[in-house]
């Protein structure tokens, strides 16, 4: 064949293909790997140059099949067919993309308007999120503030930049936004009906971020619910259990109910641990007892003291209560009420301080004579019965 391509050409073409492809695989690796995760738009870095990497990789692997088929002579015309059906396609898709298919006023939608809204409200709702991790991390963390406070700031923040993008960014586009007024009316009713709790929520979340009523870290108790608060947000607060069990909790429930808060304003807690002894005790040697057993845990306070209540004369003990402020187990109380057990029982065990057991007088009646005046009756044995024989049994006698 005196028309044909050198086979060396064909390879050189796809050599050429597979080193740039190399090439923009290392270059995106290089530019993905000198992107921190803490640095501002690091997702958005990341996500644009793995698009672009696979936007490059199609459109070079495209021209380099068009190109080899456009060397060949025997594929010459397929390569042209190829590429003015390529064009035509391009072509009907560009018309189907830009021609509008509503037209109200001077509003225009188009699939390509709709486009580009996903795009902008993507943007926006990235950057909302990136502001607010900017924020926590770069910004406010170096700031004396409080961490309720650092969390109030960022999420406030974001709230503000997803309304002022929509308000800005939407007219733009060529959305009008008065447009939207029945829309709104629509909303308004759904308000009233379907959305009432979502919005009772949402005005509880507000509440909750500028009151600070409970902030992130806090240990608090709202009904069943025991844990730690690890995040607020608009609708519902997330709740950390001791047993590593994520809640998440309505914010209304925060407004609306009594909420018990282990860590708000003052980090020391008073715990309180019934002790009962019995009547022969020593009662100074159980109070001094209690307070050793108070001053040598160290998760117990010195200031404010820890004290014992002589609380009251019990049916079988006298009982006692020690009382310790602690600072370090608010969130494990359950921990701190068992070190003192475990102490008071050893203590009390080393000095013979007896723990009673409940004790009952029982009083019997009958015929109007106490169980003392009874005179001893002896009762009937039940008959015996013979023991029955068994083969093989030899007759004593």
């Amino acid at each position: 064949m005196t028309n044909s391509v050198p086979l060396w050409m064909l390879l050189v073409v796809g050599f050429l293909a597979v080193a740039i492809q190399v090439l923009l695989v290392r270059v995106s690796r290089r530019i993905r790997s000198r992107i921190g995760k803490d640095q501002p738009f690091a997702g958005l870095v990341r996500g644009l140059v793995a698009w672009g990497l696979g936007f490059a990789s199609v459109v070079l692997w495209i021209l380099t099949f068009l190109g080899v088929l456009e060397l060949v002579p025997e594929t010459e015309p397929v390569s042209h067919r190829l590429l003015s059906l390529g064009v035509g396609l391009f072509r009907s898709l560009g018309d189907v993309i830009f021609t509008p298919f509503i037209i109200r006023g001077s509003t225009e939608i188009s699939i390509y308007k709709v486009l580009q809204v996903i795009v902008f409200v993507s943007i926006i709702v990235l950057l909302a999120r990136t502001s607010r991790r900017v924020l926590l991390s770069q910004i406010l963390s170096k700031t004396p503030l409080d961490l309720g406070i650092q969390h109030a700031v960022a999420t406030f923040t974001q709230y503000l930049v997803l309304a002022f993008g929509f308000l800005v960014g939407l007219p733009t586009f060529g959305i009008n936004l008065s447009a939207l007024s029945f829309l709104a009316g629509a909303v308004g009713v759904g308000v009233g009906f379907g959305l009432q709790n979502i919005t009772n929520n949402f005005i509880s979340g507000i509440i909750i971020l500028f009151e600070r009523p409970i902030k992130i870290g806090d240990r608090i108790e709202v009904g069943d619910v025991n844990g730690d608060v690890v995040h607020i947000a608009a609708r519902s607060t997330t709740v950390r259990t001791n047993d590593n069990i994520a809640i998440i909790i309505p914010n209304s429930s925060f407004i609306s109910s009594n909420v018990i808060n282990w860590s708000h304003g003052d980090s020391k807690v008073r715990f309180r641990v019934p002790v009962q002894v019995a009547y022969d005790s020593d009662i100074r040697m159980v109070e001094r007892l209690l307070l050793e057993v108070a001053r040598d845990n160290e998760n117990v306070l010195e200031d404010p003291p820890p004290r014992v209540i002589f609380k009251e004369f019990g049916e079988s003990a006298l009982k006692f209560e020690l009382r310790v402020w602690s600072s370090r187990l608010l969130h494990r109380r359950g921990v701190l009420i068992s070190q003192l057990n475990f102490s008071i029982f050893e203590k009390f065990k080393e000095q013979d301080v007896q723990i009673p057991y409940p004790q009952r007088d029982l009083h019997l009646k009958l015929d109007g004579r106490t169980i003392h005046d009874l005179q001893p009756v002896a009762l009937p044995l039940p008959p015996t019965e013979a023991p029955s024989s068994k083969p093989g049994d030899v007759p004593q006698g």
